[in-house]
């Protein structure tokens, strides 16, 4: 961190009044108000903890950070970057393993800590700093980074001209990751830039930031393509960076062709920091990297790397730092290639590789091939099962928008010449999104058997594509009057009921509280009314015209996306909601899974649905009402035709809608605790179900 100190002092000698970083509020600091809030926070660190003490810092990306850090190092303290907010598992981690000399702050201590406080003496030079692994990979792990290791990389950085004094920087990503640590926080710094911490990635932001002149960016594959597809005007964008994982070939054609500027698609790792730099003629190790792995050109082989910027080690759970090295060399388990040139290219991971007939399969190398074809936007490959021992190969394909679905014998055709033949996947299956984690990564089995939540589809929507875009054209045709439809099922009693079940499920003031397919937000707003104002309450639906009416009915945050892939971080909620919406999603187990996933520890799951009767004599009496007298009433109370057909399609899903115990089942199967089956007036379900404890 010398590297960083010195420059930041540098720069408030300098130029004090220079803007160096605005925060995603629009707030702006110079660095002479860094500079006093800095000195001020170092003083406090310096009365509070030990000399070389590790100090815990859960900020959010922004000034704060910046100043936390900055004052951690410069008191001779070891930075430790936490998640903000950090989760329940991972806090409960902290004190066996970071140790008893922690100090936790959070915006309030920064804040709070502008009053003057006299100076002590310089400190001696900080232990080093804990970056935490993003954990997409296996378990998050504390990477314990010497100060010599971060200023070697920080100067690559300014080397490989990443960050320039006059640059204004654009970024989304989180600082505590490795990849938002260098890229906003050490390289600005370093550089003396002016960087804008932006917050989670949309296109509005960045188009922005682009008109207000951002110069440099560093991305992710999936805001690339977001950023290729939108075409914005970028005046004075000179550089754009891409890391977290493989940059599709296709998506780096289509950005510069877009706009002229050459990718860097950046391979590093939070134990390493940057390793090698790809500007599209392959991978080049960076000053003081030496890769190695491979028998010769063109052969896979495990990425093995021995650099001058190594990690001292990983924290175990006794809180000793452990090297995990093996003869000098960090394994990184990825797969790469060393072309002749000697550049290289990851081609995937080792522990994804699978079997079939004794061969090898990397599902990722067949991926990239598949997503060279003009029609394929992107693609999963897995194994299935042909018998007891053997295994053939799949894919998953999600099309391009508006292109036409090519034939198995032709995707076969394309990948001929780029796989192997027993690489060659026998099935596709095209489906409308592959489900993906918020900064692009693939999501990928975990092997749970699938739960679909309707036994049997009507043969017109038996495609997943087919029926996703009909159903949102159905829903948001019906959007305006769906609330006064709908409240003829639930004899105007739906409001009342879910206010009882969400209360009982323990929302509570100031929570966190996630409502998935919450249509117009009746449920999200009811929820939001328990939680009250300082809380947070988000529904989310794939339904544009549903959105609107619930930010039309006051629900303060809106977010379209589904149930299968949900767009947010792990342990974000204290309680997740689905009103009346498992009928219209693909997998329980992969919507629930990914419930369990943003539920803090001992967070809850509550679920509303409409049980069809179980007797002969009250399936008829159900069936009568929900497809013809509820429809009909509904077109009344709503005064919109549209709502005949969505109440019709609504009858059909229940008529053919998995069973309770199956639900159960299915929550069971995702690791919820303590699950169970409401049934009130014989036909109103609530399925409750708890999180595991930290």
């Amino acid at each position: 961190m010398k590297v960083v100190l010195s420059a930041f002092a540098q720069h408030c000698a300098t130029k004090p009044q220079d803007i160096a970083i605005v925060d995603e509020d629009g707030h702006a600091f110079t660095w002479a108000m860094l500079q006093e809030r800095v000195a001020s926070l170092r003083a406090l660190i310096h009365r509070t903890t030990k000399p070389n003490a590790r100090v815990c810092i859960s900020i959010p990306s922004g000034s704060s950070f910046w100043i936390a850090v900055l004052a951690t190092a410069s008191a001779g303290r070891t930075p430790c970057l936490l998640p903000c907010p950090t989760p329940g598992l991972l806090s409960a981690r902290l004190a066996h393993e970071l140790g008893p000399d922690l100090f936790m702050l959070d915006e309030a201590i920064v804040a709070g800590s502008r009053a003057s406080i006299a100076e002590q003496d310089d400190a001696a030079p900080p232990e080093g700093a804990i970056l935490l692994s993003s954990g997409t990979t296996e378990r998050s792990r504390f990477i314990l980074r010497s100060n010599h290791a971060i200023d070697l990389i920080t100067n690559i950085l300014l080397e490989e001209d990443l960050a320039r004094r006059d640059d204004c920087i654009a970024s989304f990503l989180p600082m505590h990751h490795a990849y938002g640590f260098e890229h906003a926080f050490l390289a600005p710094i370093a550089a003396g830039a002016r960087l804008h911490a932006l917050g989670a990635f949309s296109i509005d932001r960045a188009a922005e930031a682009l008109a207000n002149g951002a110069t440099t960016m560093p991305l992710v594959p999936i805001t690339v393509q977001a950023l290729a597809d939108a075409s914005l005007p970028a005046p004075k964008l000179r550089s754009v960076v891409s890391a977290g994982s493989i940059l599709p070939p296709t998506v780096r054609r289509a950005f510069e062709t877009t706009y002229s500027i050459r990718v860097t698609d950046l391979y590093g790792a939070s134990e390493l920091g940057t390793v090698w730099l790809d500007r599209g003629d392959g991978g080049k190790p960076v000053r003081g990297v030496e890769i190695s792995g491979f028998e010769s050109a063109e052969c896979e082989g495990e990425v093995l790397v021995r650099s001058d910027s190594v990690f001292d080690g990983v924290v175990n759970s006794n809180g000793k730092v452990t090297s995990t090295l093996v003869d000098g060399c960090f394994h990184t388990g990825d797969i790469g290639v060393r072309s002749e040139r000697g550049t290289f290219r990851i081609t995937g991971r080792t522990k994804l590789v699978f079997d079939v007939g004794g061969l090898k399969v990397n599902p990722i190398e067949i991926e990239q091939a598949l997503e060279l074809h003009p029609a394929v936007r992107r693609a999963l490959v897995k194994p299935v099962s042909a018998g007891s021992v053997l295994q053939r190969v799949a894919a998953d394909i999600e099309l391009k928008e508006s292109a036409p679905e090519p034939s198995p014998e032709q995707i076969r055709a394309h990948l001929a010449p780029l796989v192997a033949a027993h690489a060659i996947p026998r099935t596709f299956n095209f489906i409308t999104r592959i489900p993906t984690t918020p900064s692009g990564k693939i999501i990928r089995s975990t092997g749970e058997a699938s739960v679909s939540p309707v036994l049997r589809r009507p043969d017109r929507l038996a495609r997943r594509e087919d029926r996703e875009q009909f159903t949102t054209r159905l829903f948001d045709a019906s959007a305006r009057g769906y609330d006064n439809s709908s409240g003829a099922v639930f004899l105007r009693g739906g409001r009342w009921y879910r206010r009882r079940m969400l209360a009982n499920a323990g929302l509570r003031a100031g929570g966190a509280h996630l409502d998935v397919g919450s249509g117009t937000g009746l449920c999200a707003a009811i929820a939001q009314d328990l939680i009250g104002s300082t809380g947070r309450v988000v529904a989310l639906d794939p339904s544009k015209g549903m959105l609107e009416v619930a930010k039309r009915r006051g629900v303060r945050e809106i977010v379209e996306g589904r149930a299968e892939s949900l767009p947010f971080p792990d342990h974000s909620f204290d309680t997740v909601s689905m009103s009346y919406m498992l009928r219209h999603i693909d997998d329980l187990v992969l919507a629930f899974r990914e419930a369990r996933r943003v539920l803090k520890p001992s967070g809850r799951i509550v679920i509303f649905e409409v049980t069809r009767p179980a007797s002969a004599l009250g399936k008829c009496a159900f069936d009568l009402s929900m497809y013809w007298i509820v429809p009909t009433i509904g077109v009344f109370t709503s005064g919109r035709p549209s709502t005949f057909p969505m109440m019709h399609y609504w009858a059909e899903t229940m008529k053919d809608a998995a069973r309770p115990d199956r639900i159960v089942t299915a929550l069971d199967q995702c690791g919820f605790l303590g699950t169970r089956h409401l049934l009130e007036l014989g036909v109103f379900s609530c399925y409750r179900g708890t999180a595991p404890p930290a």
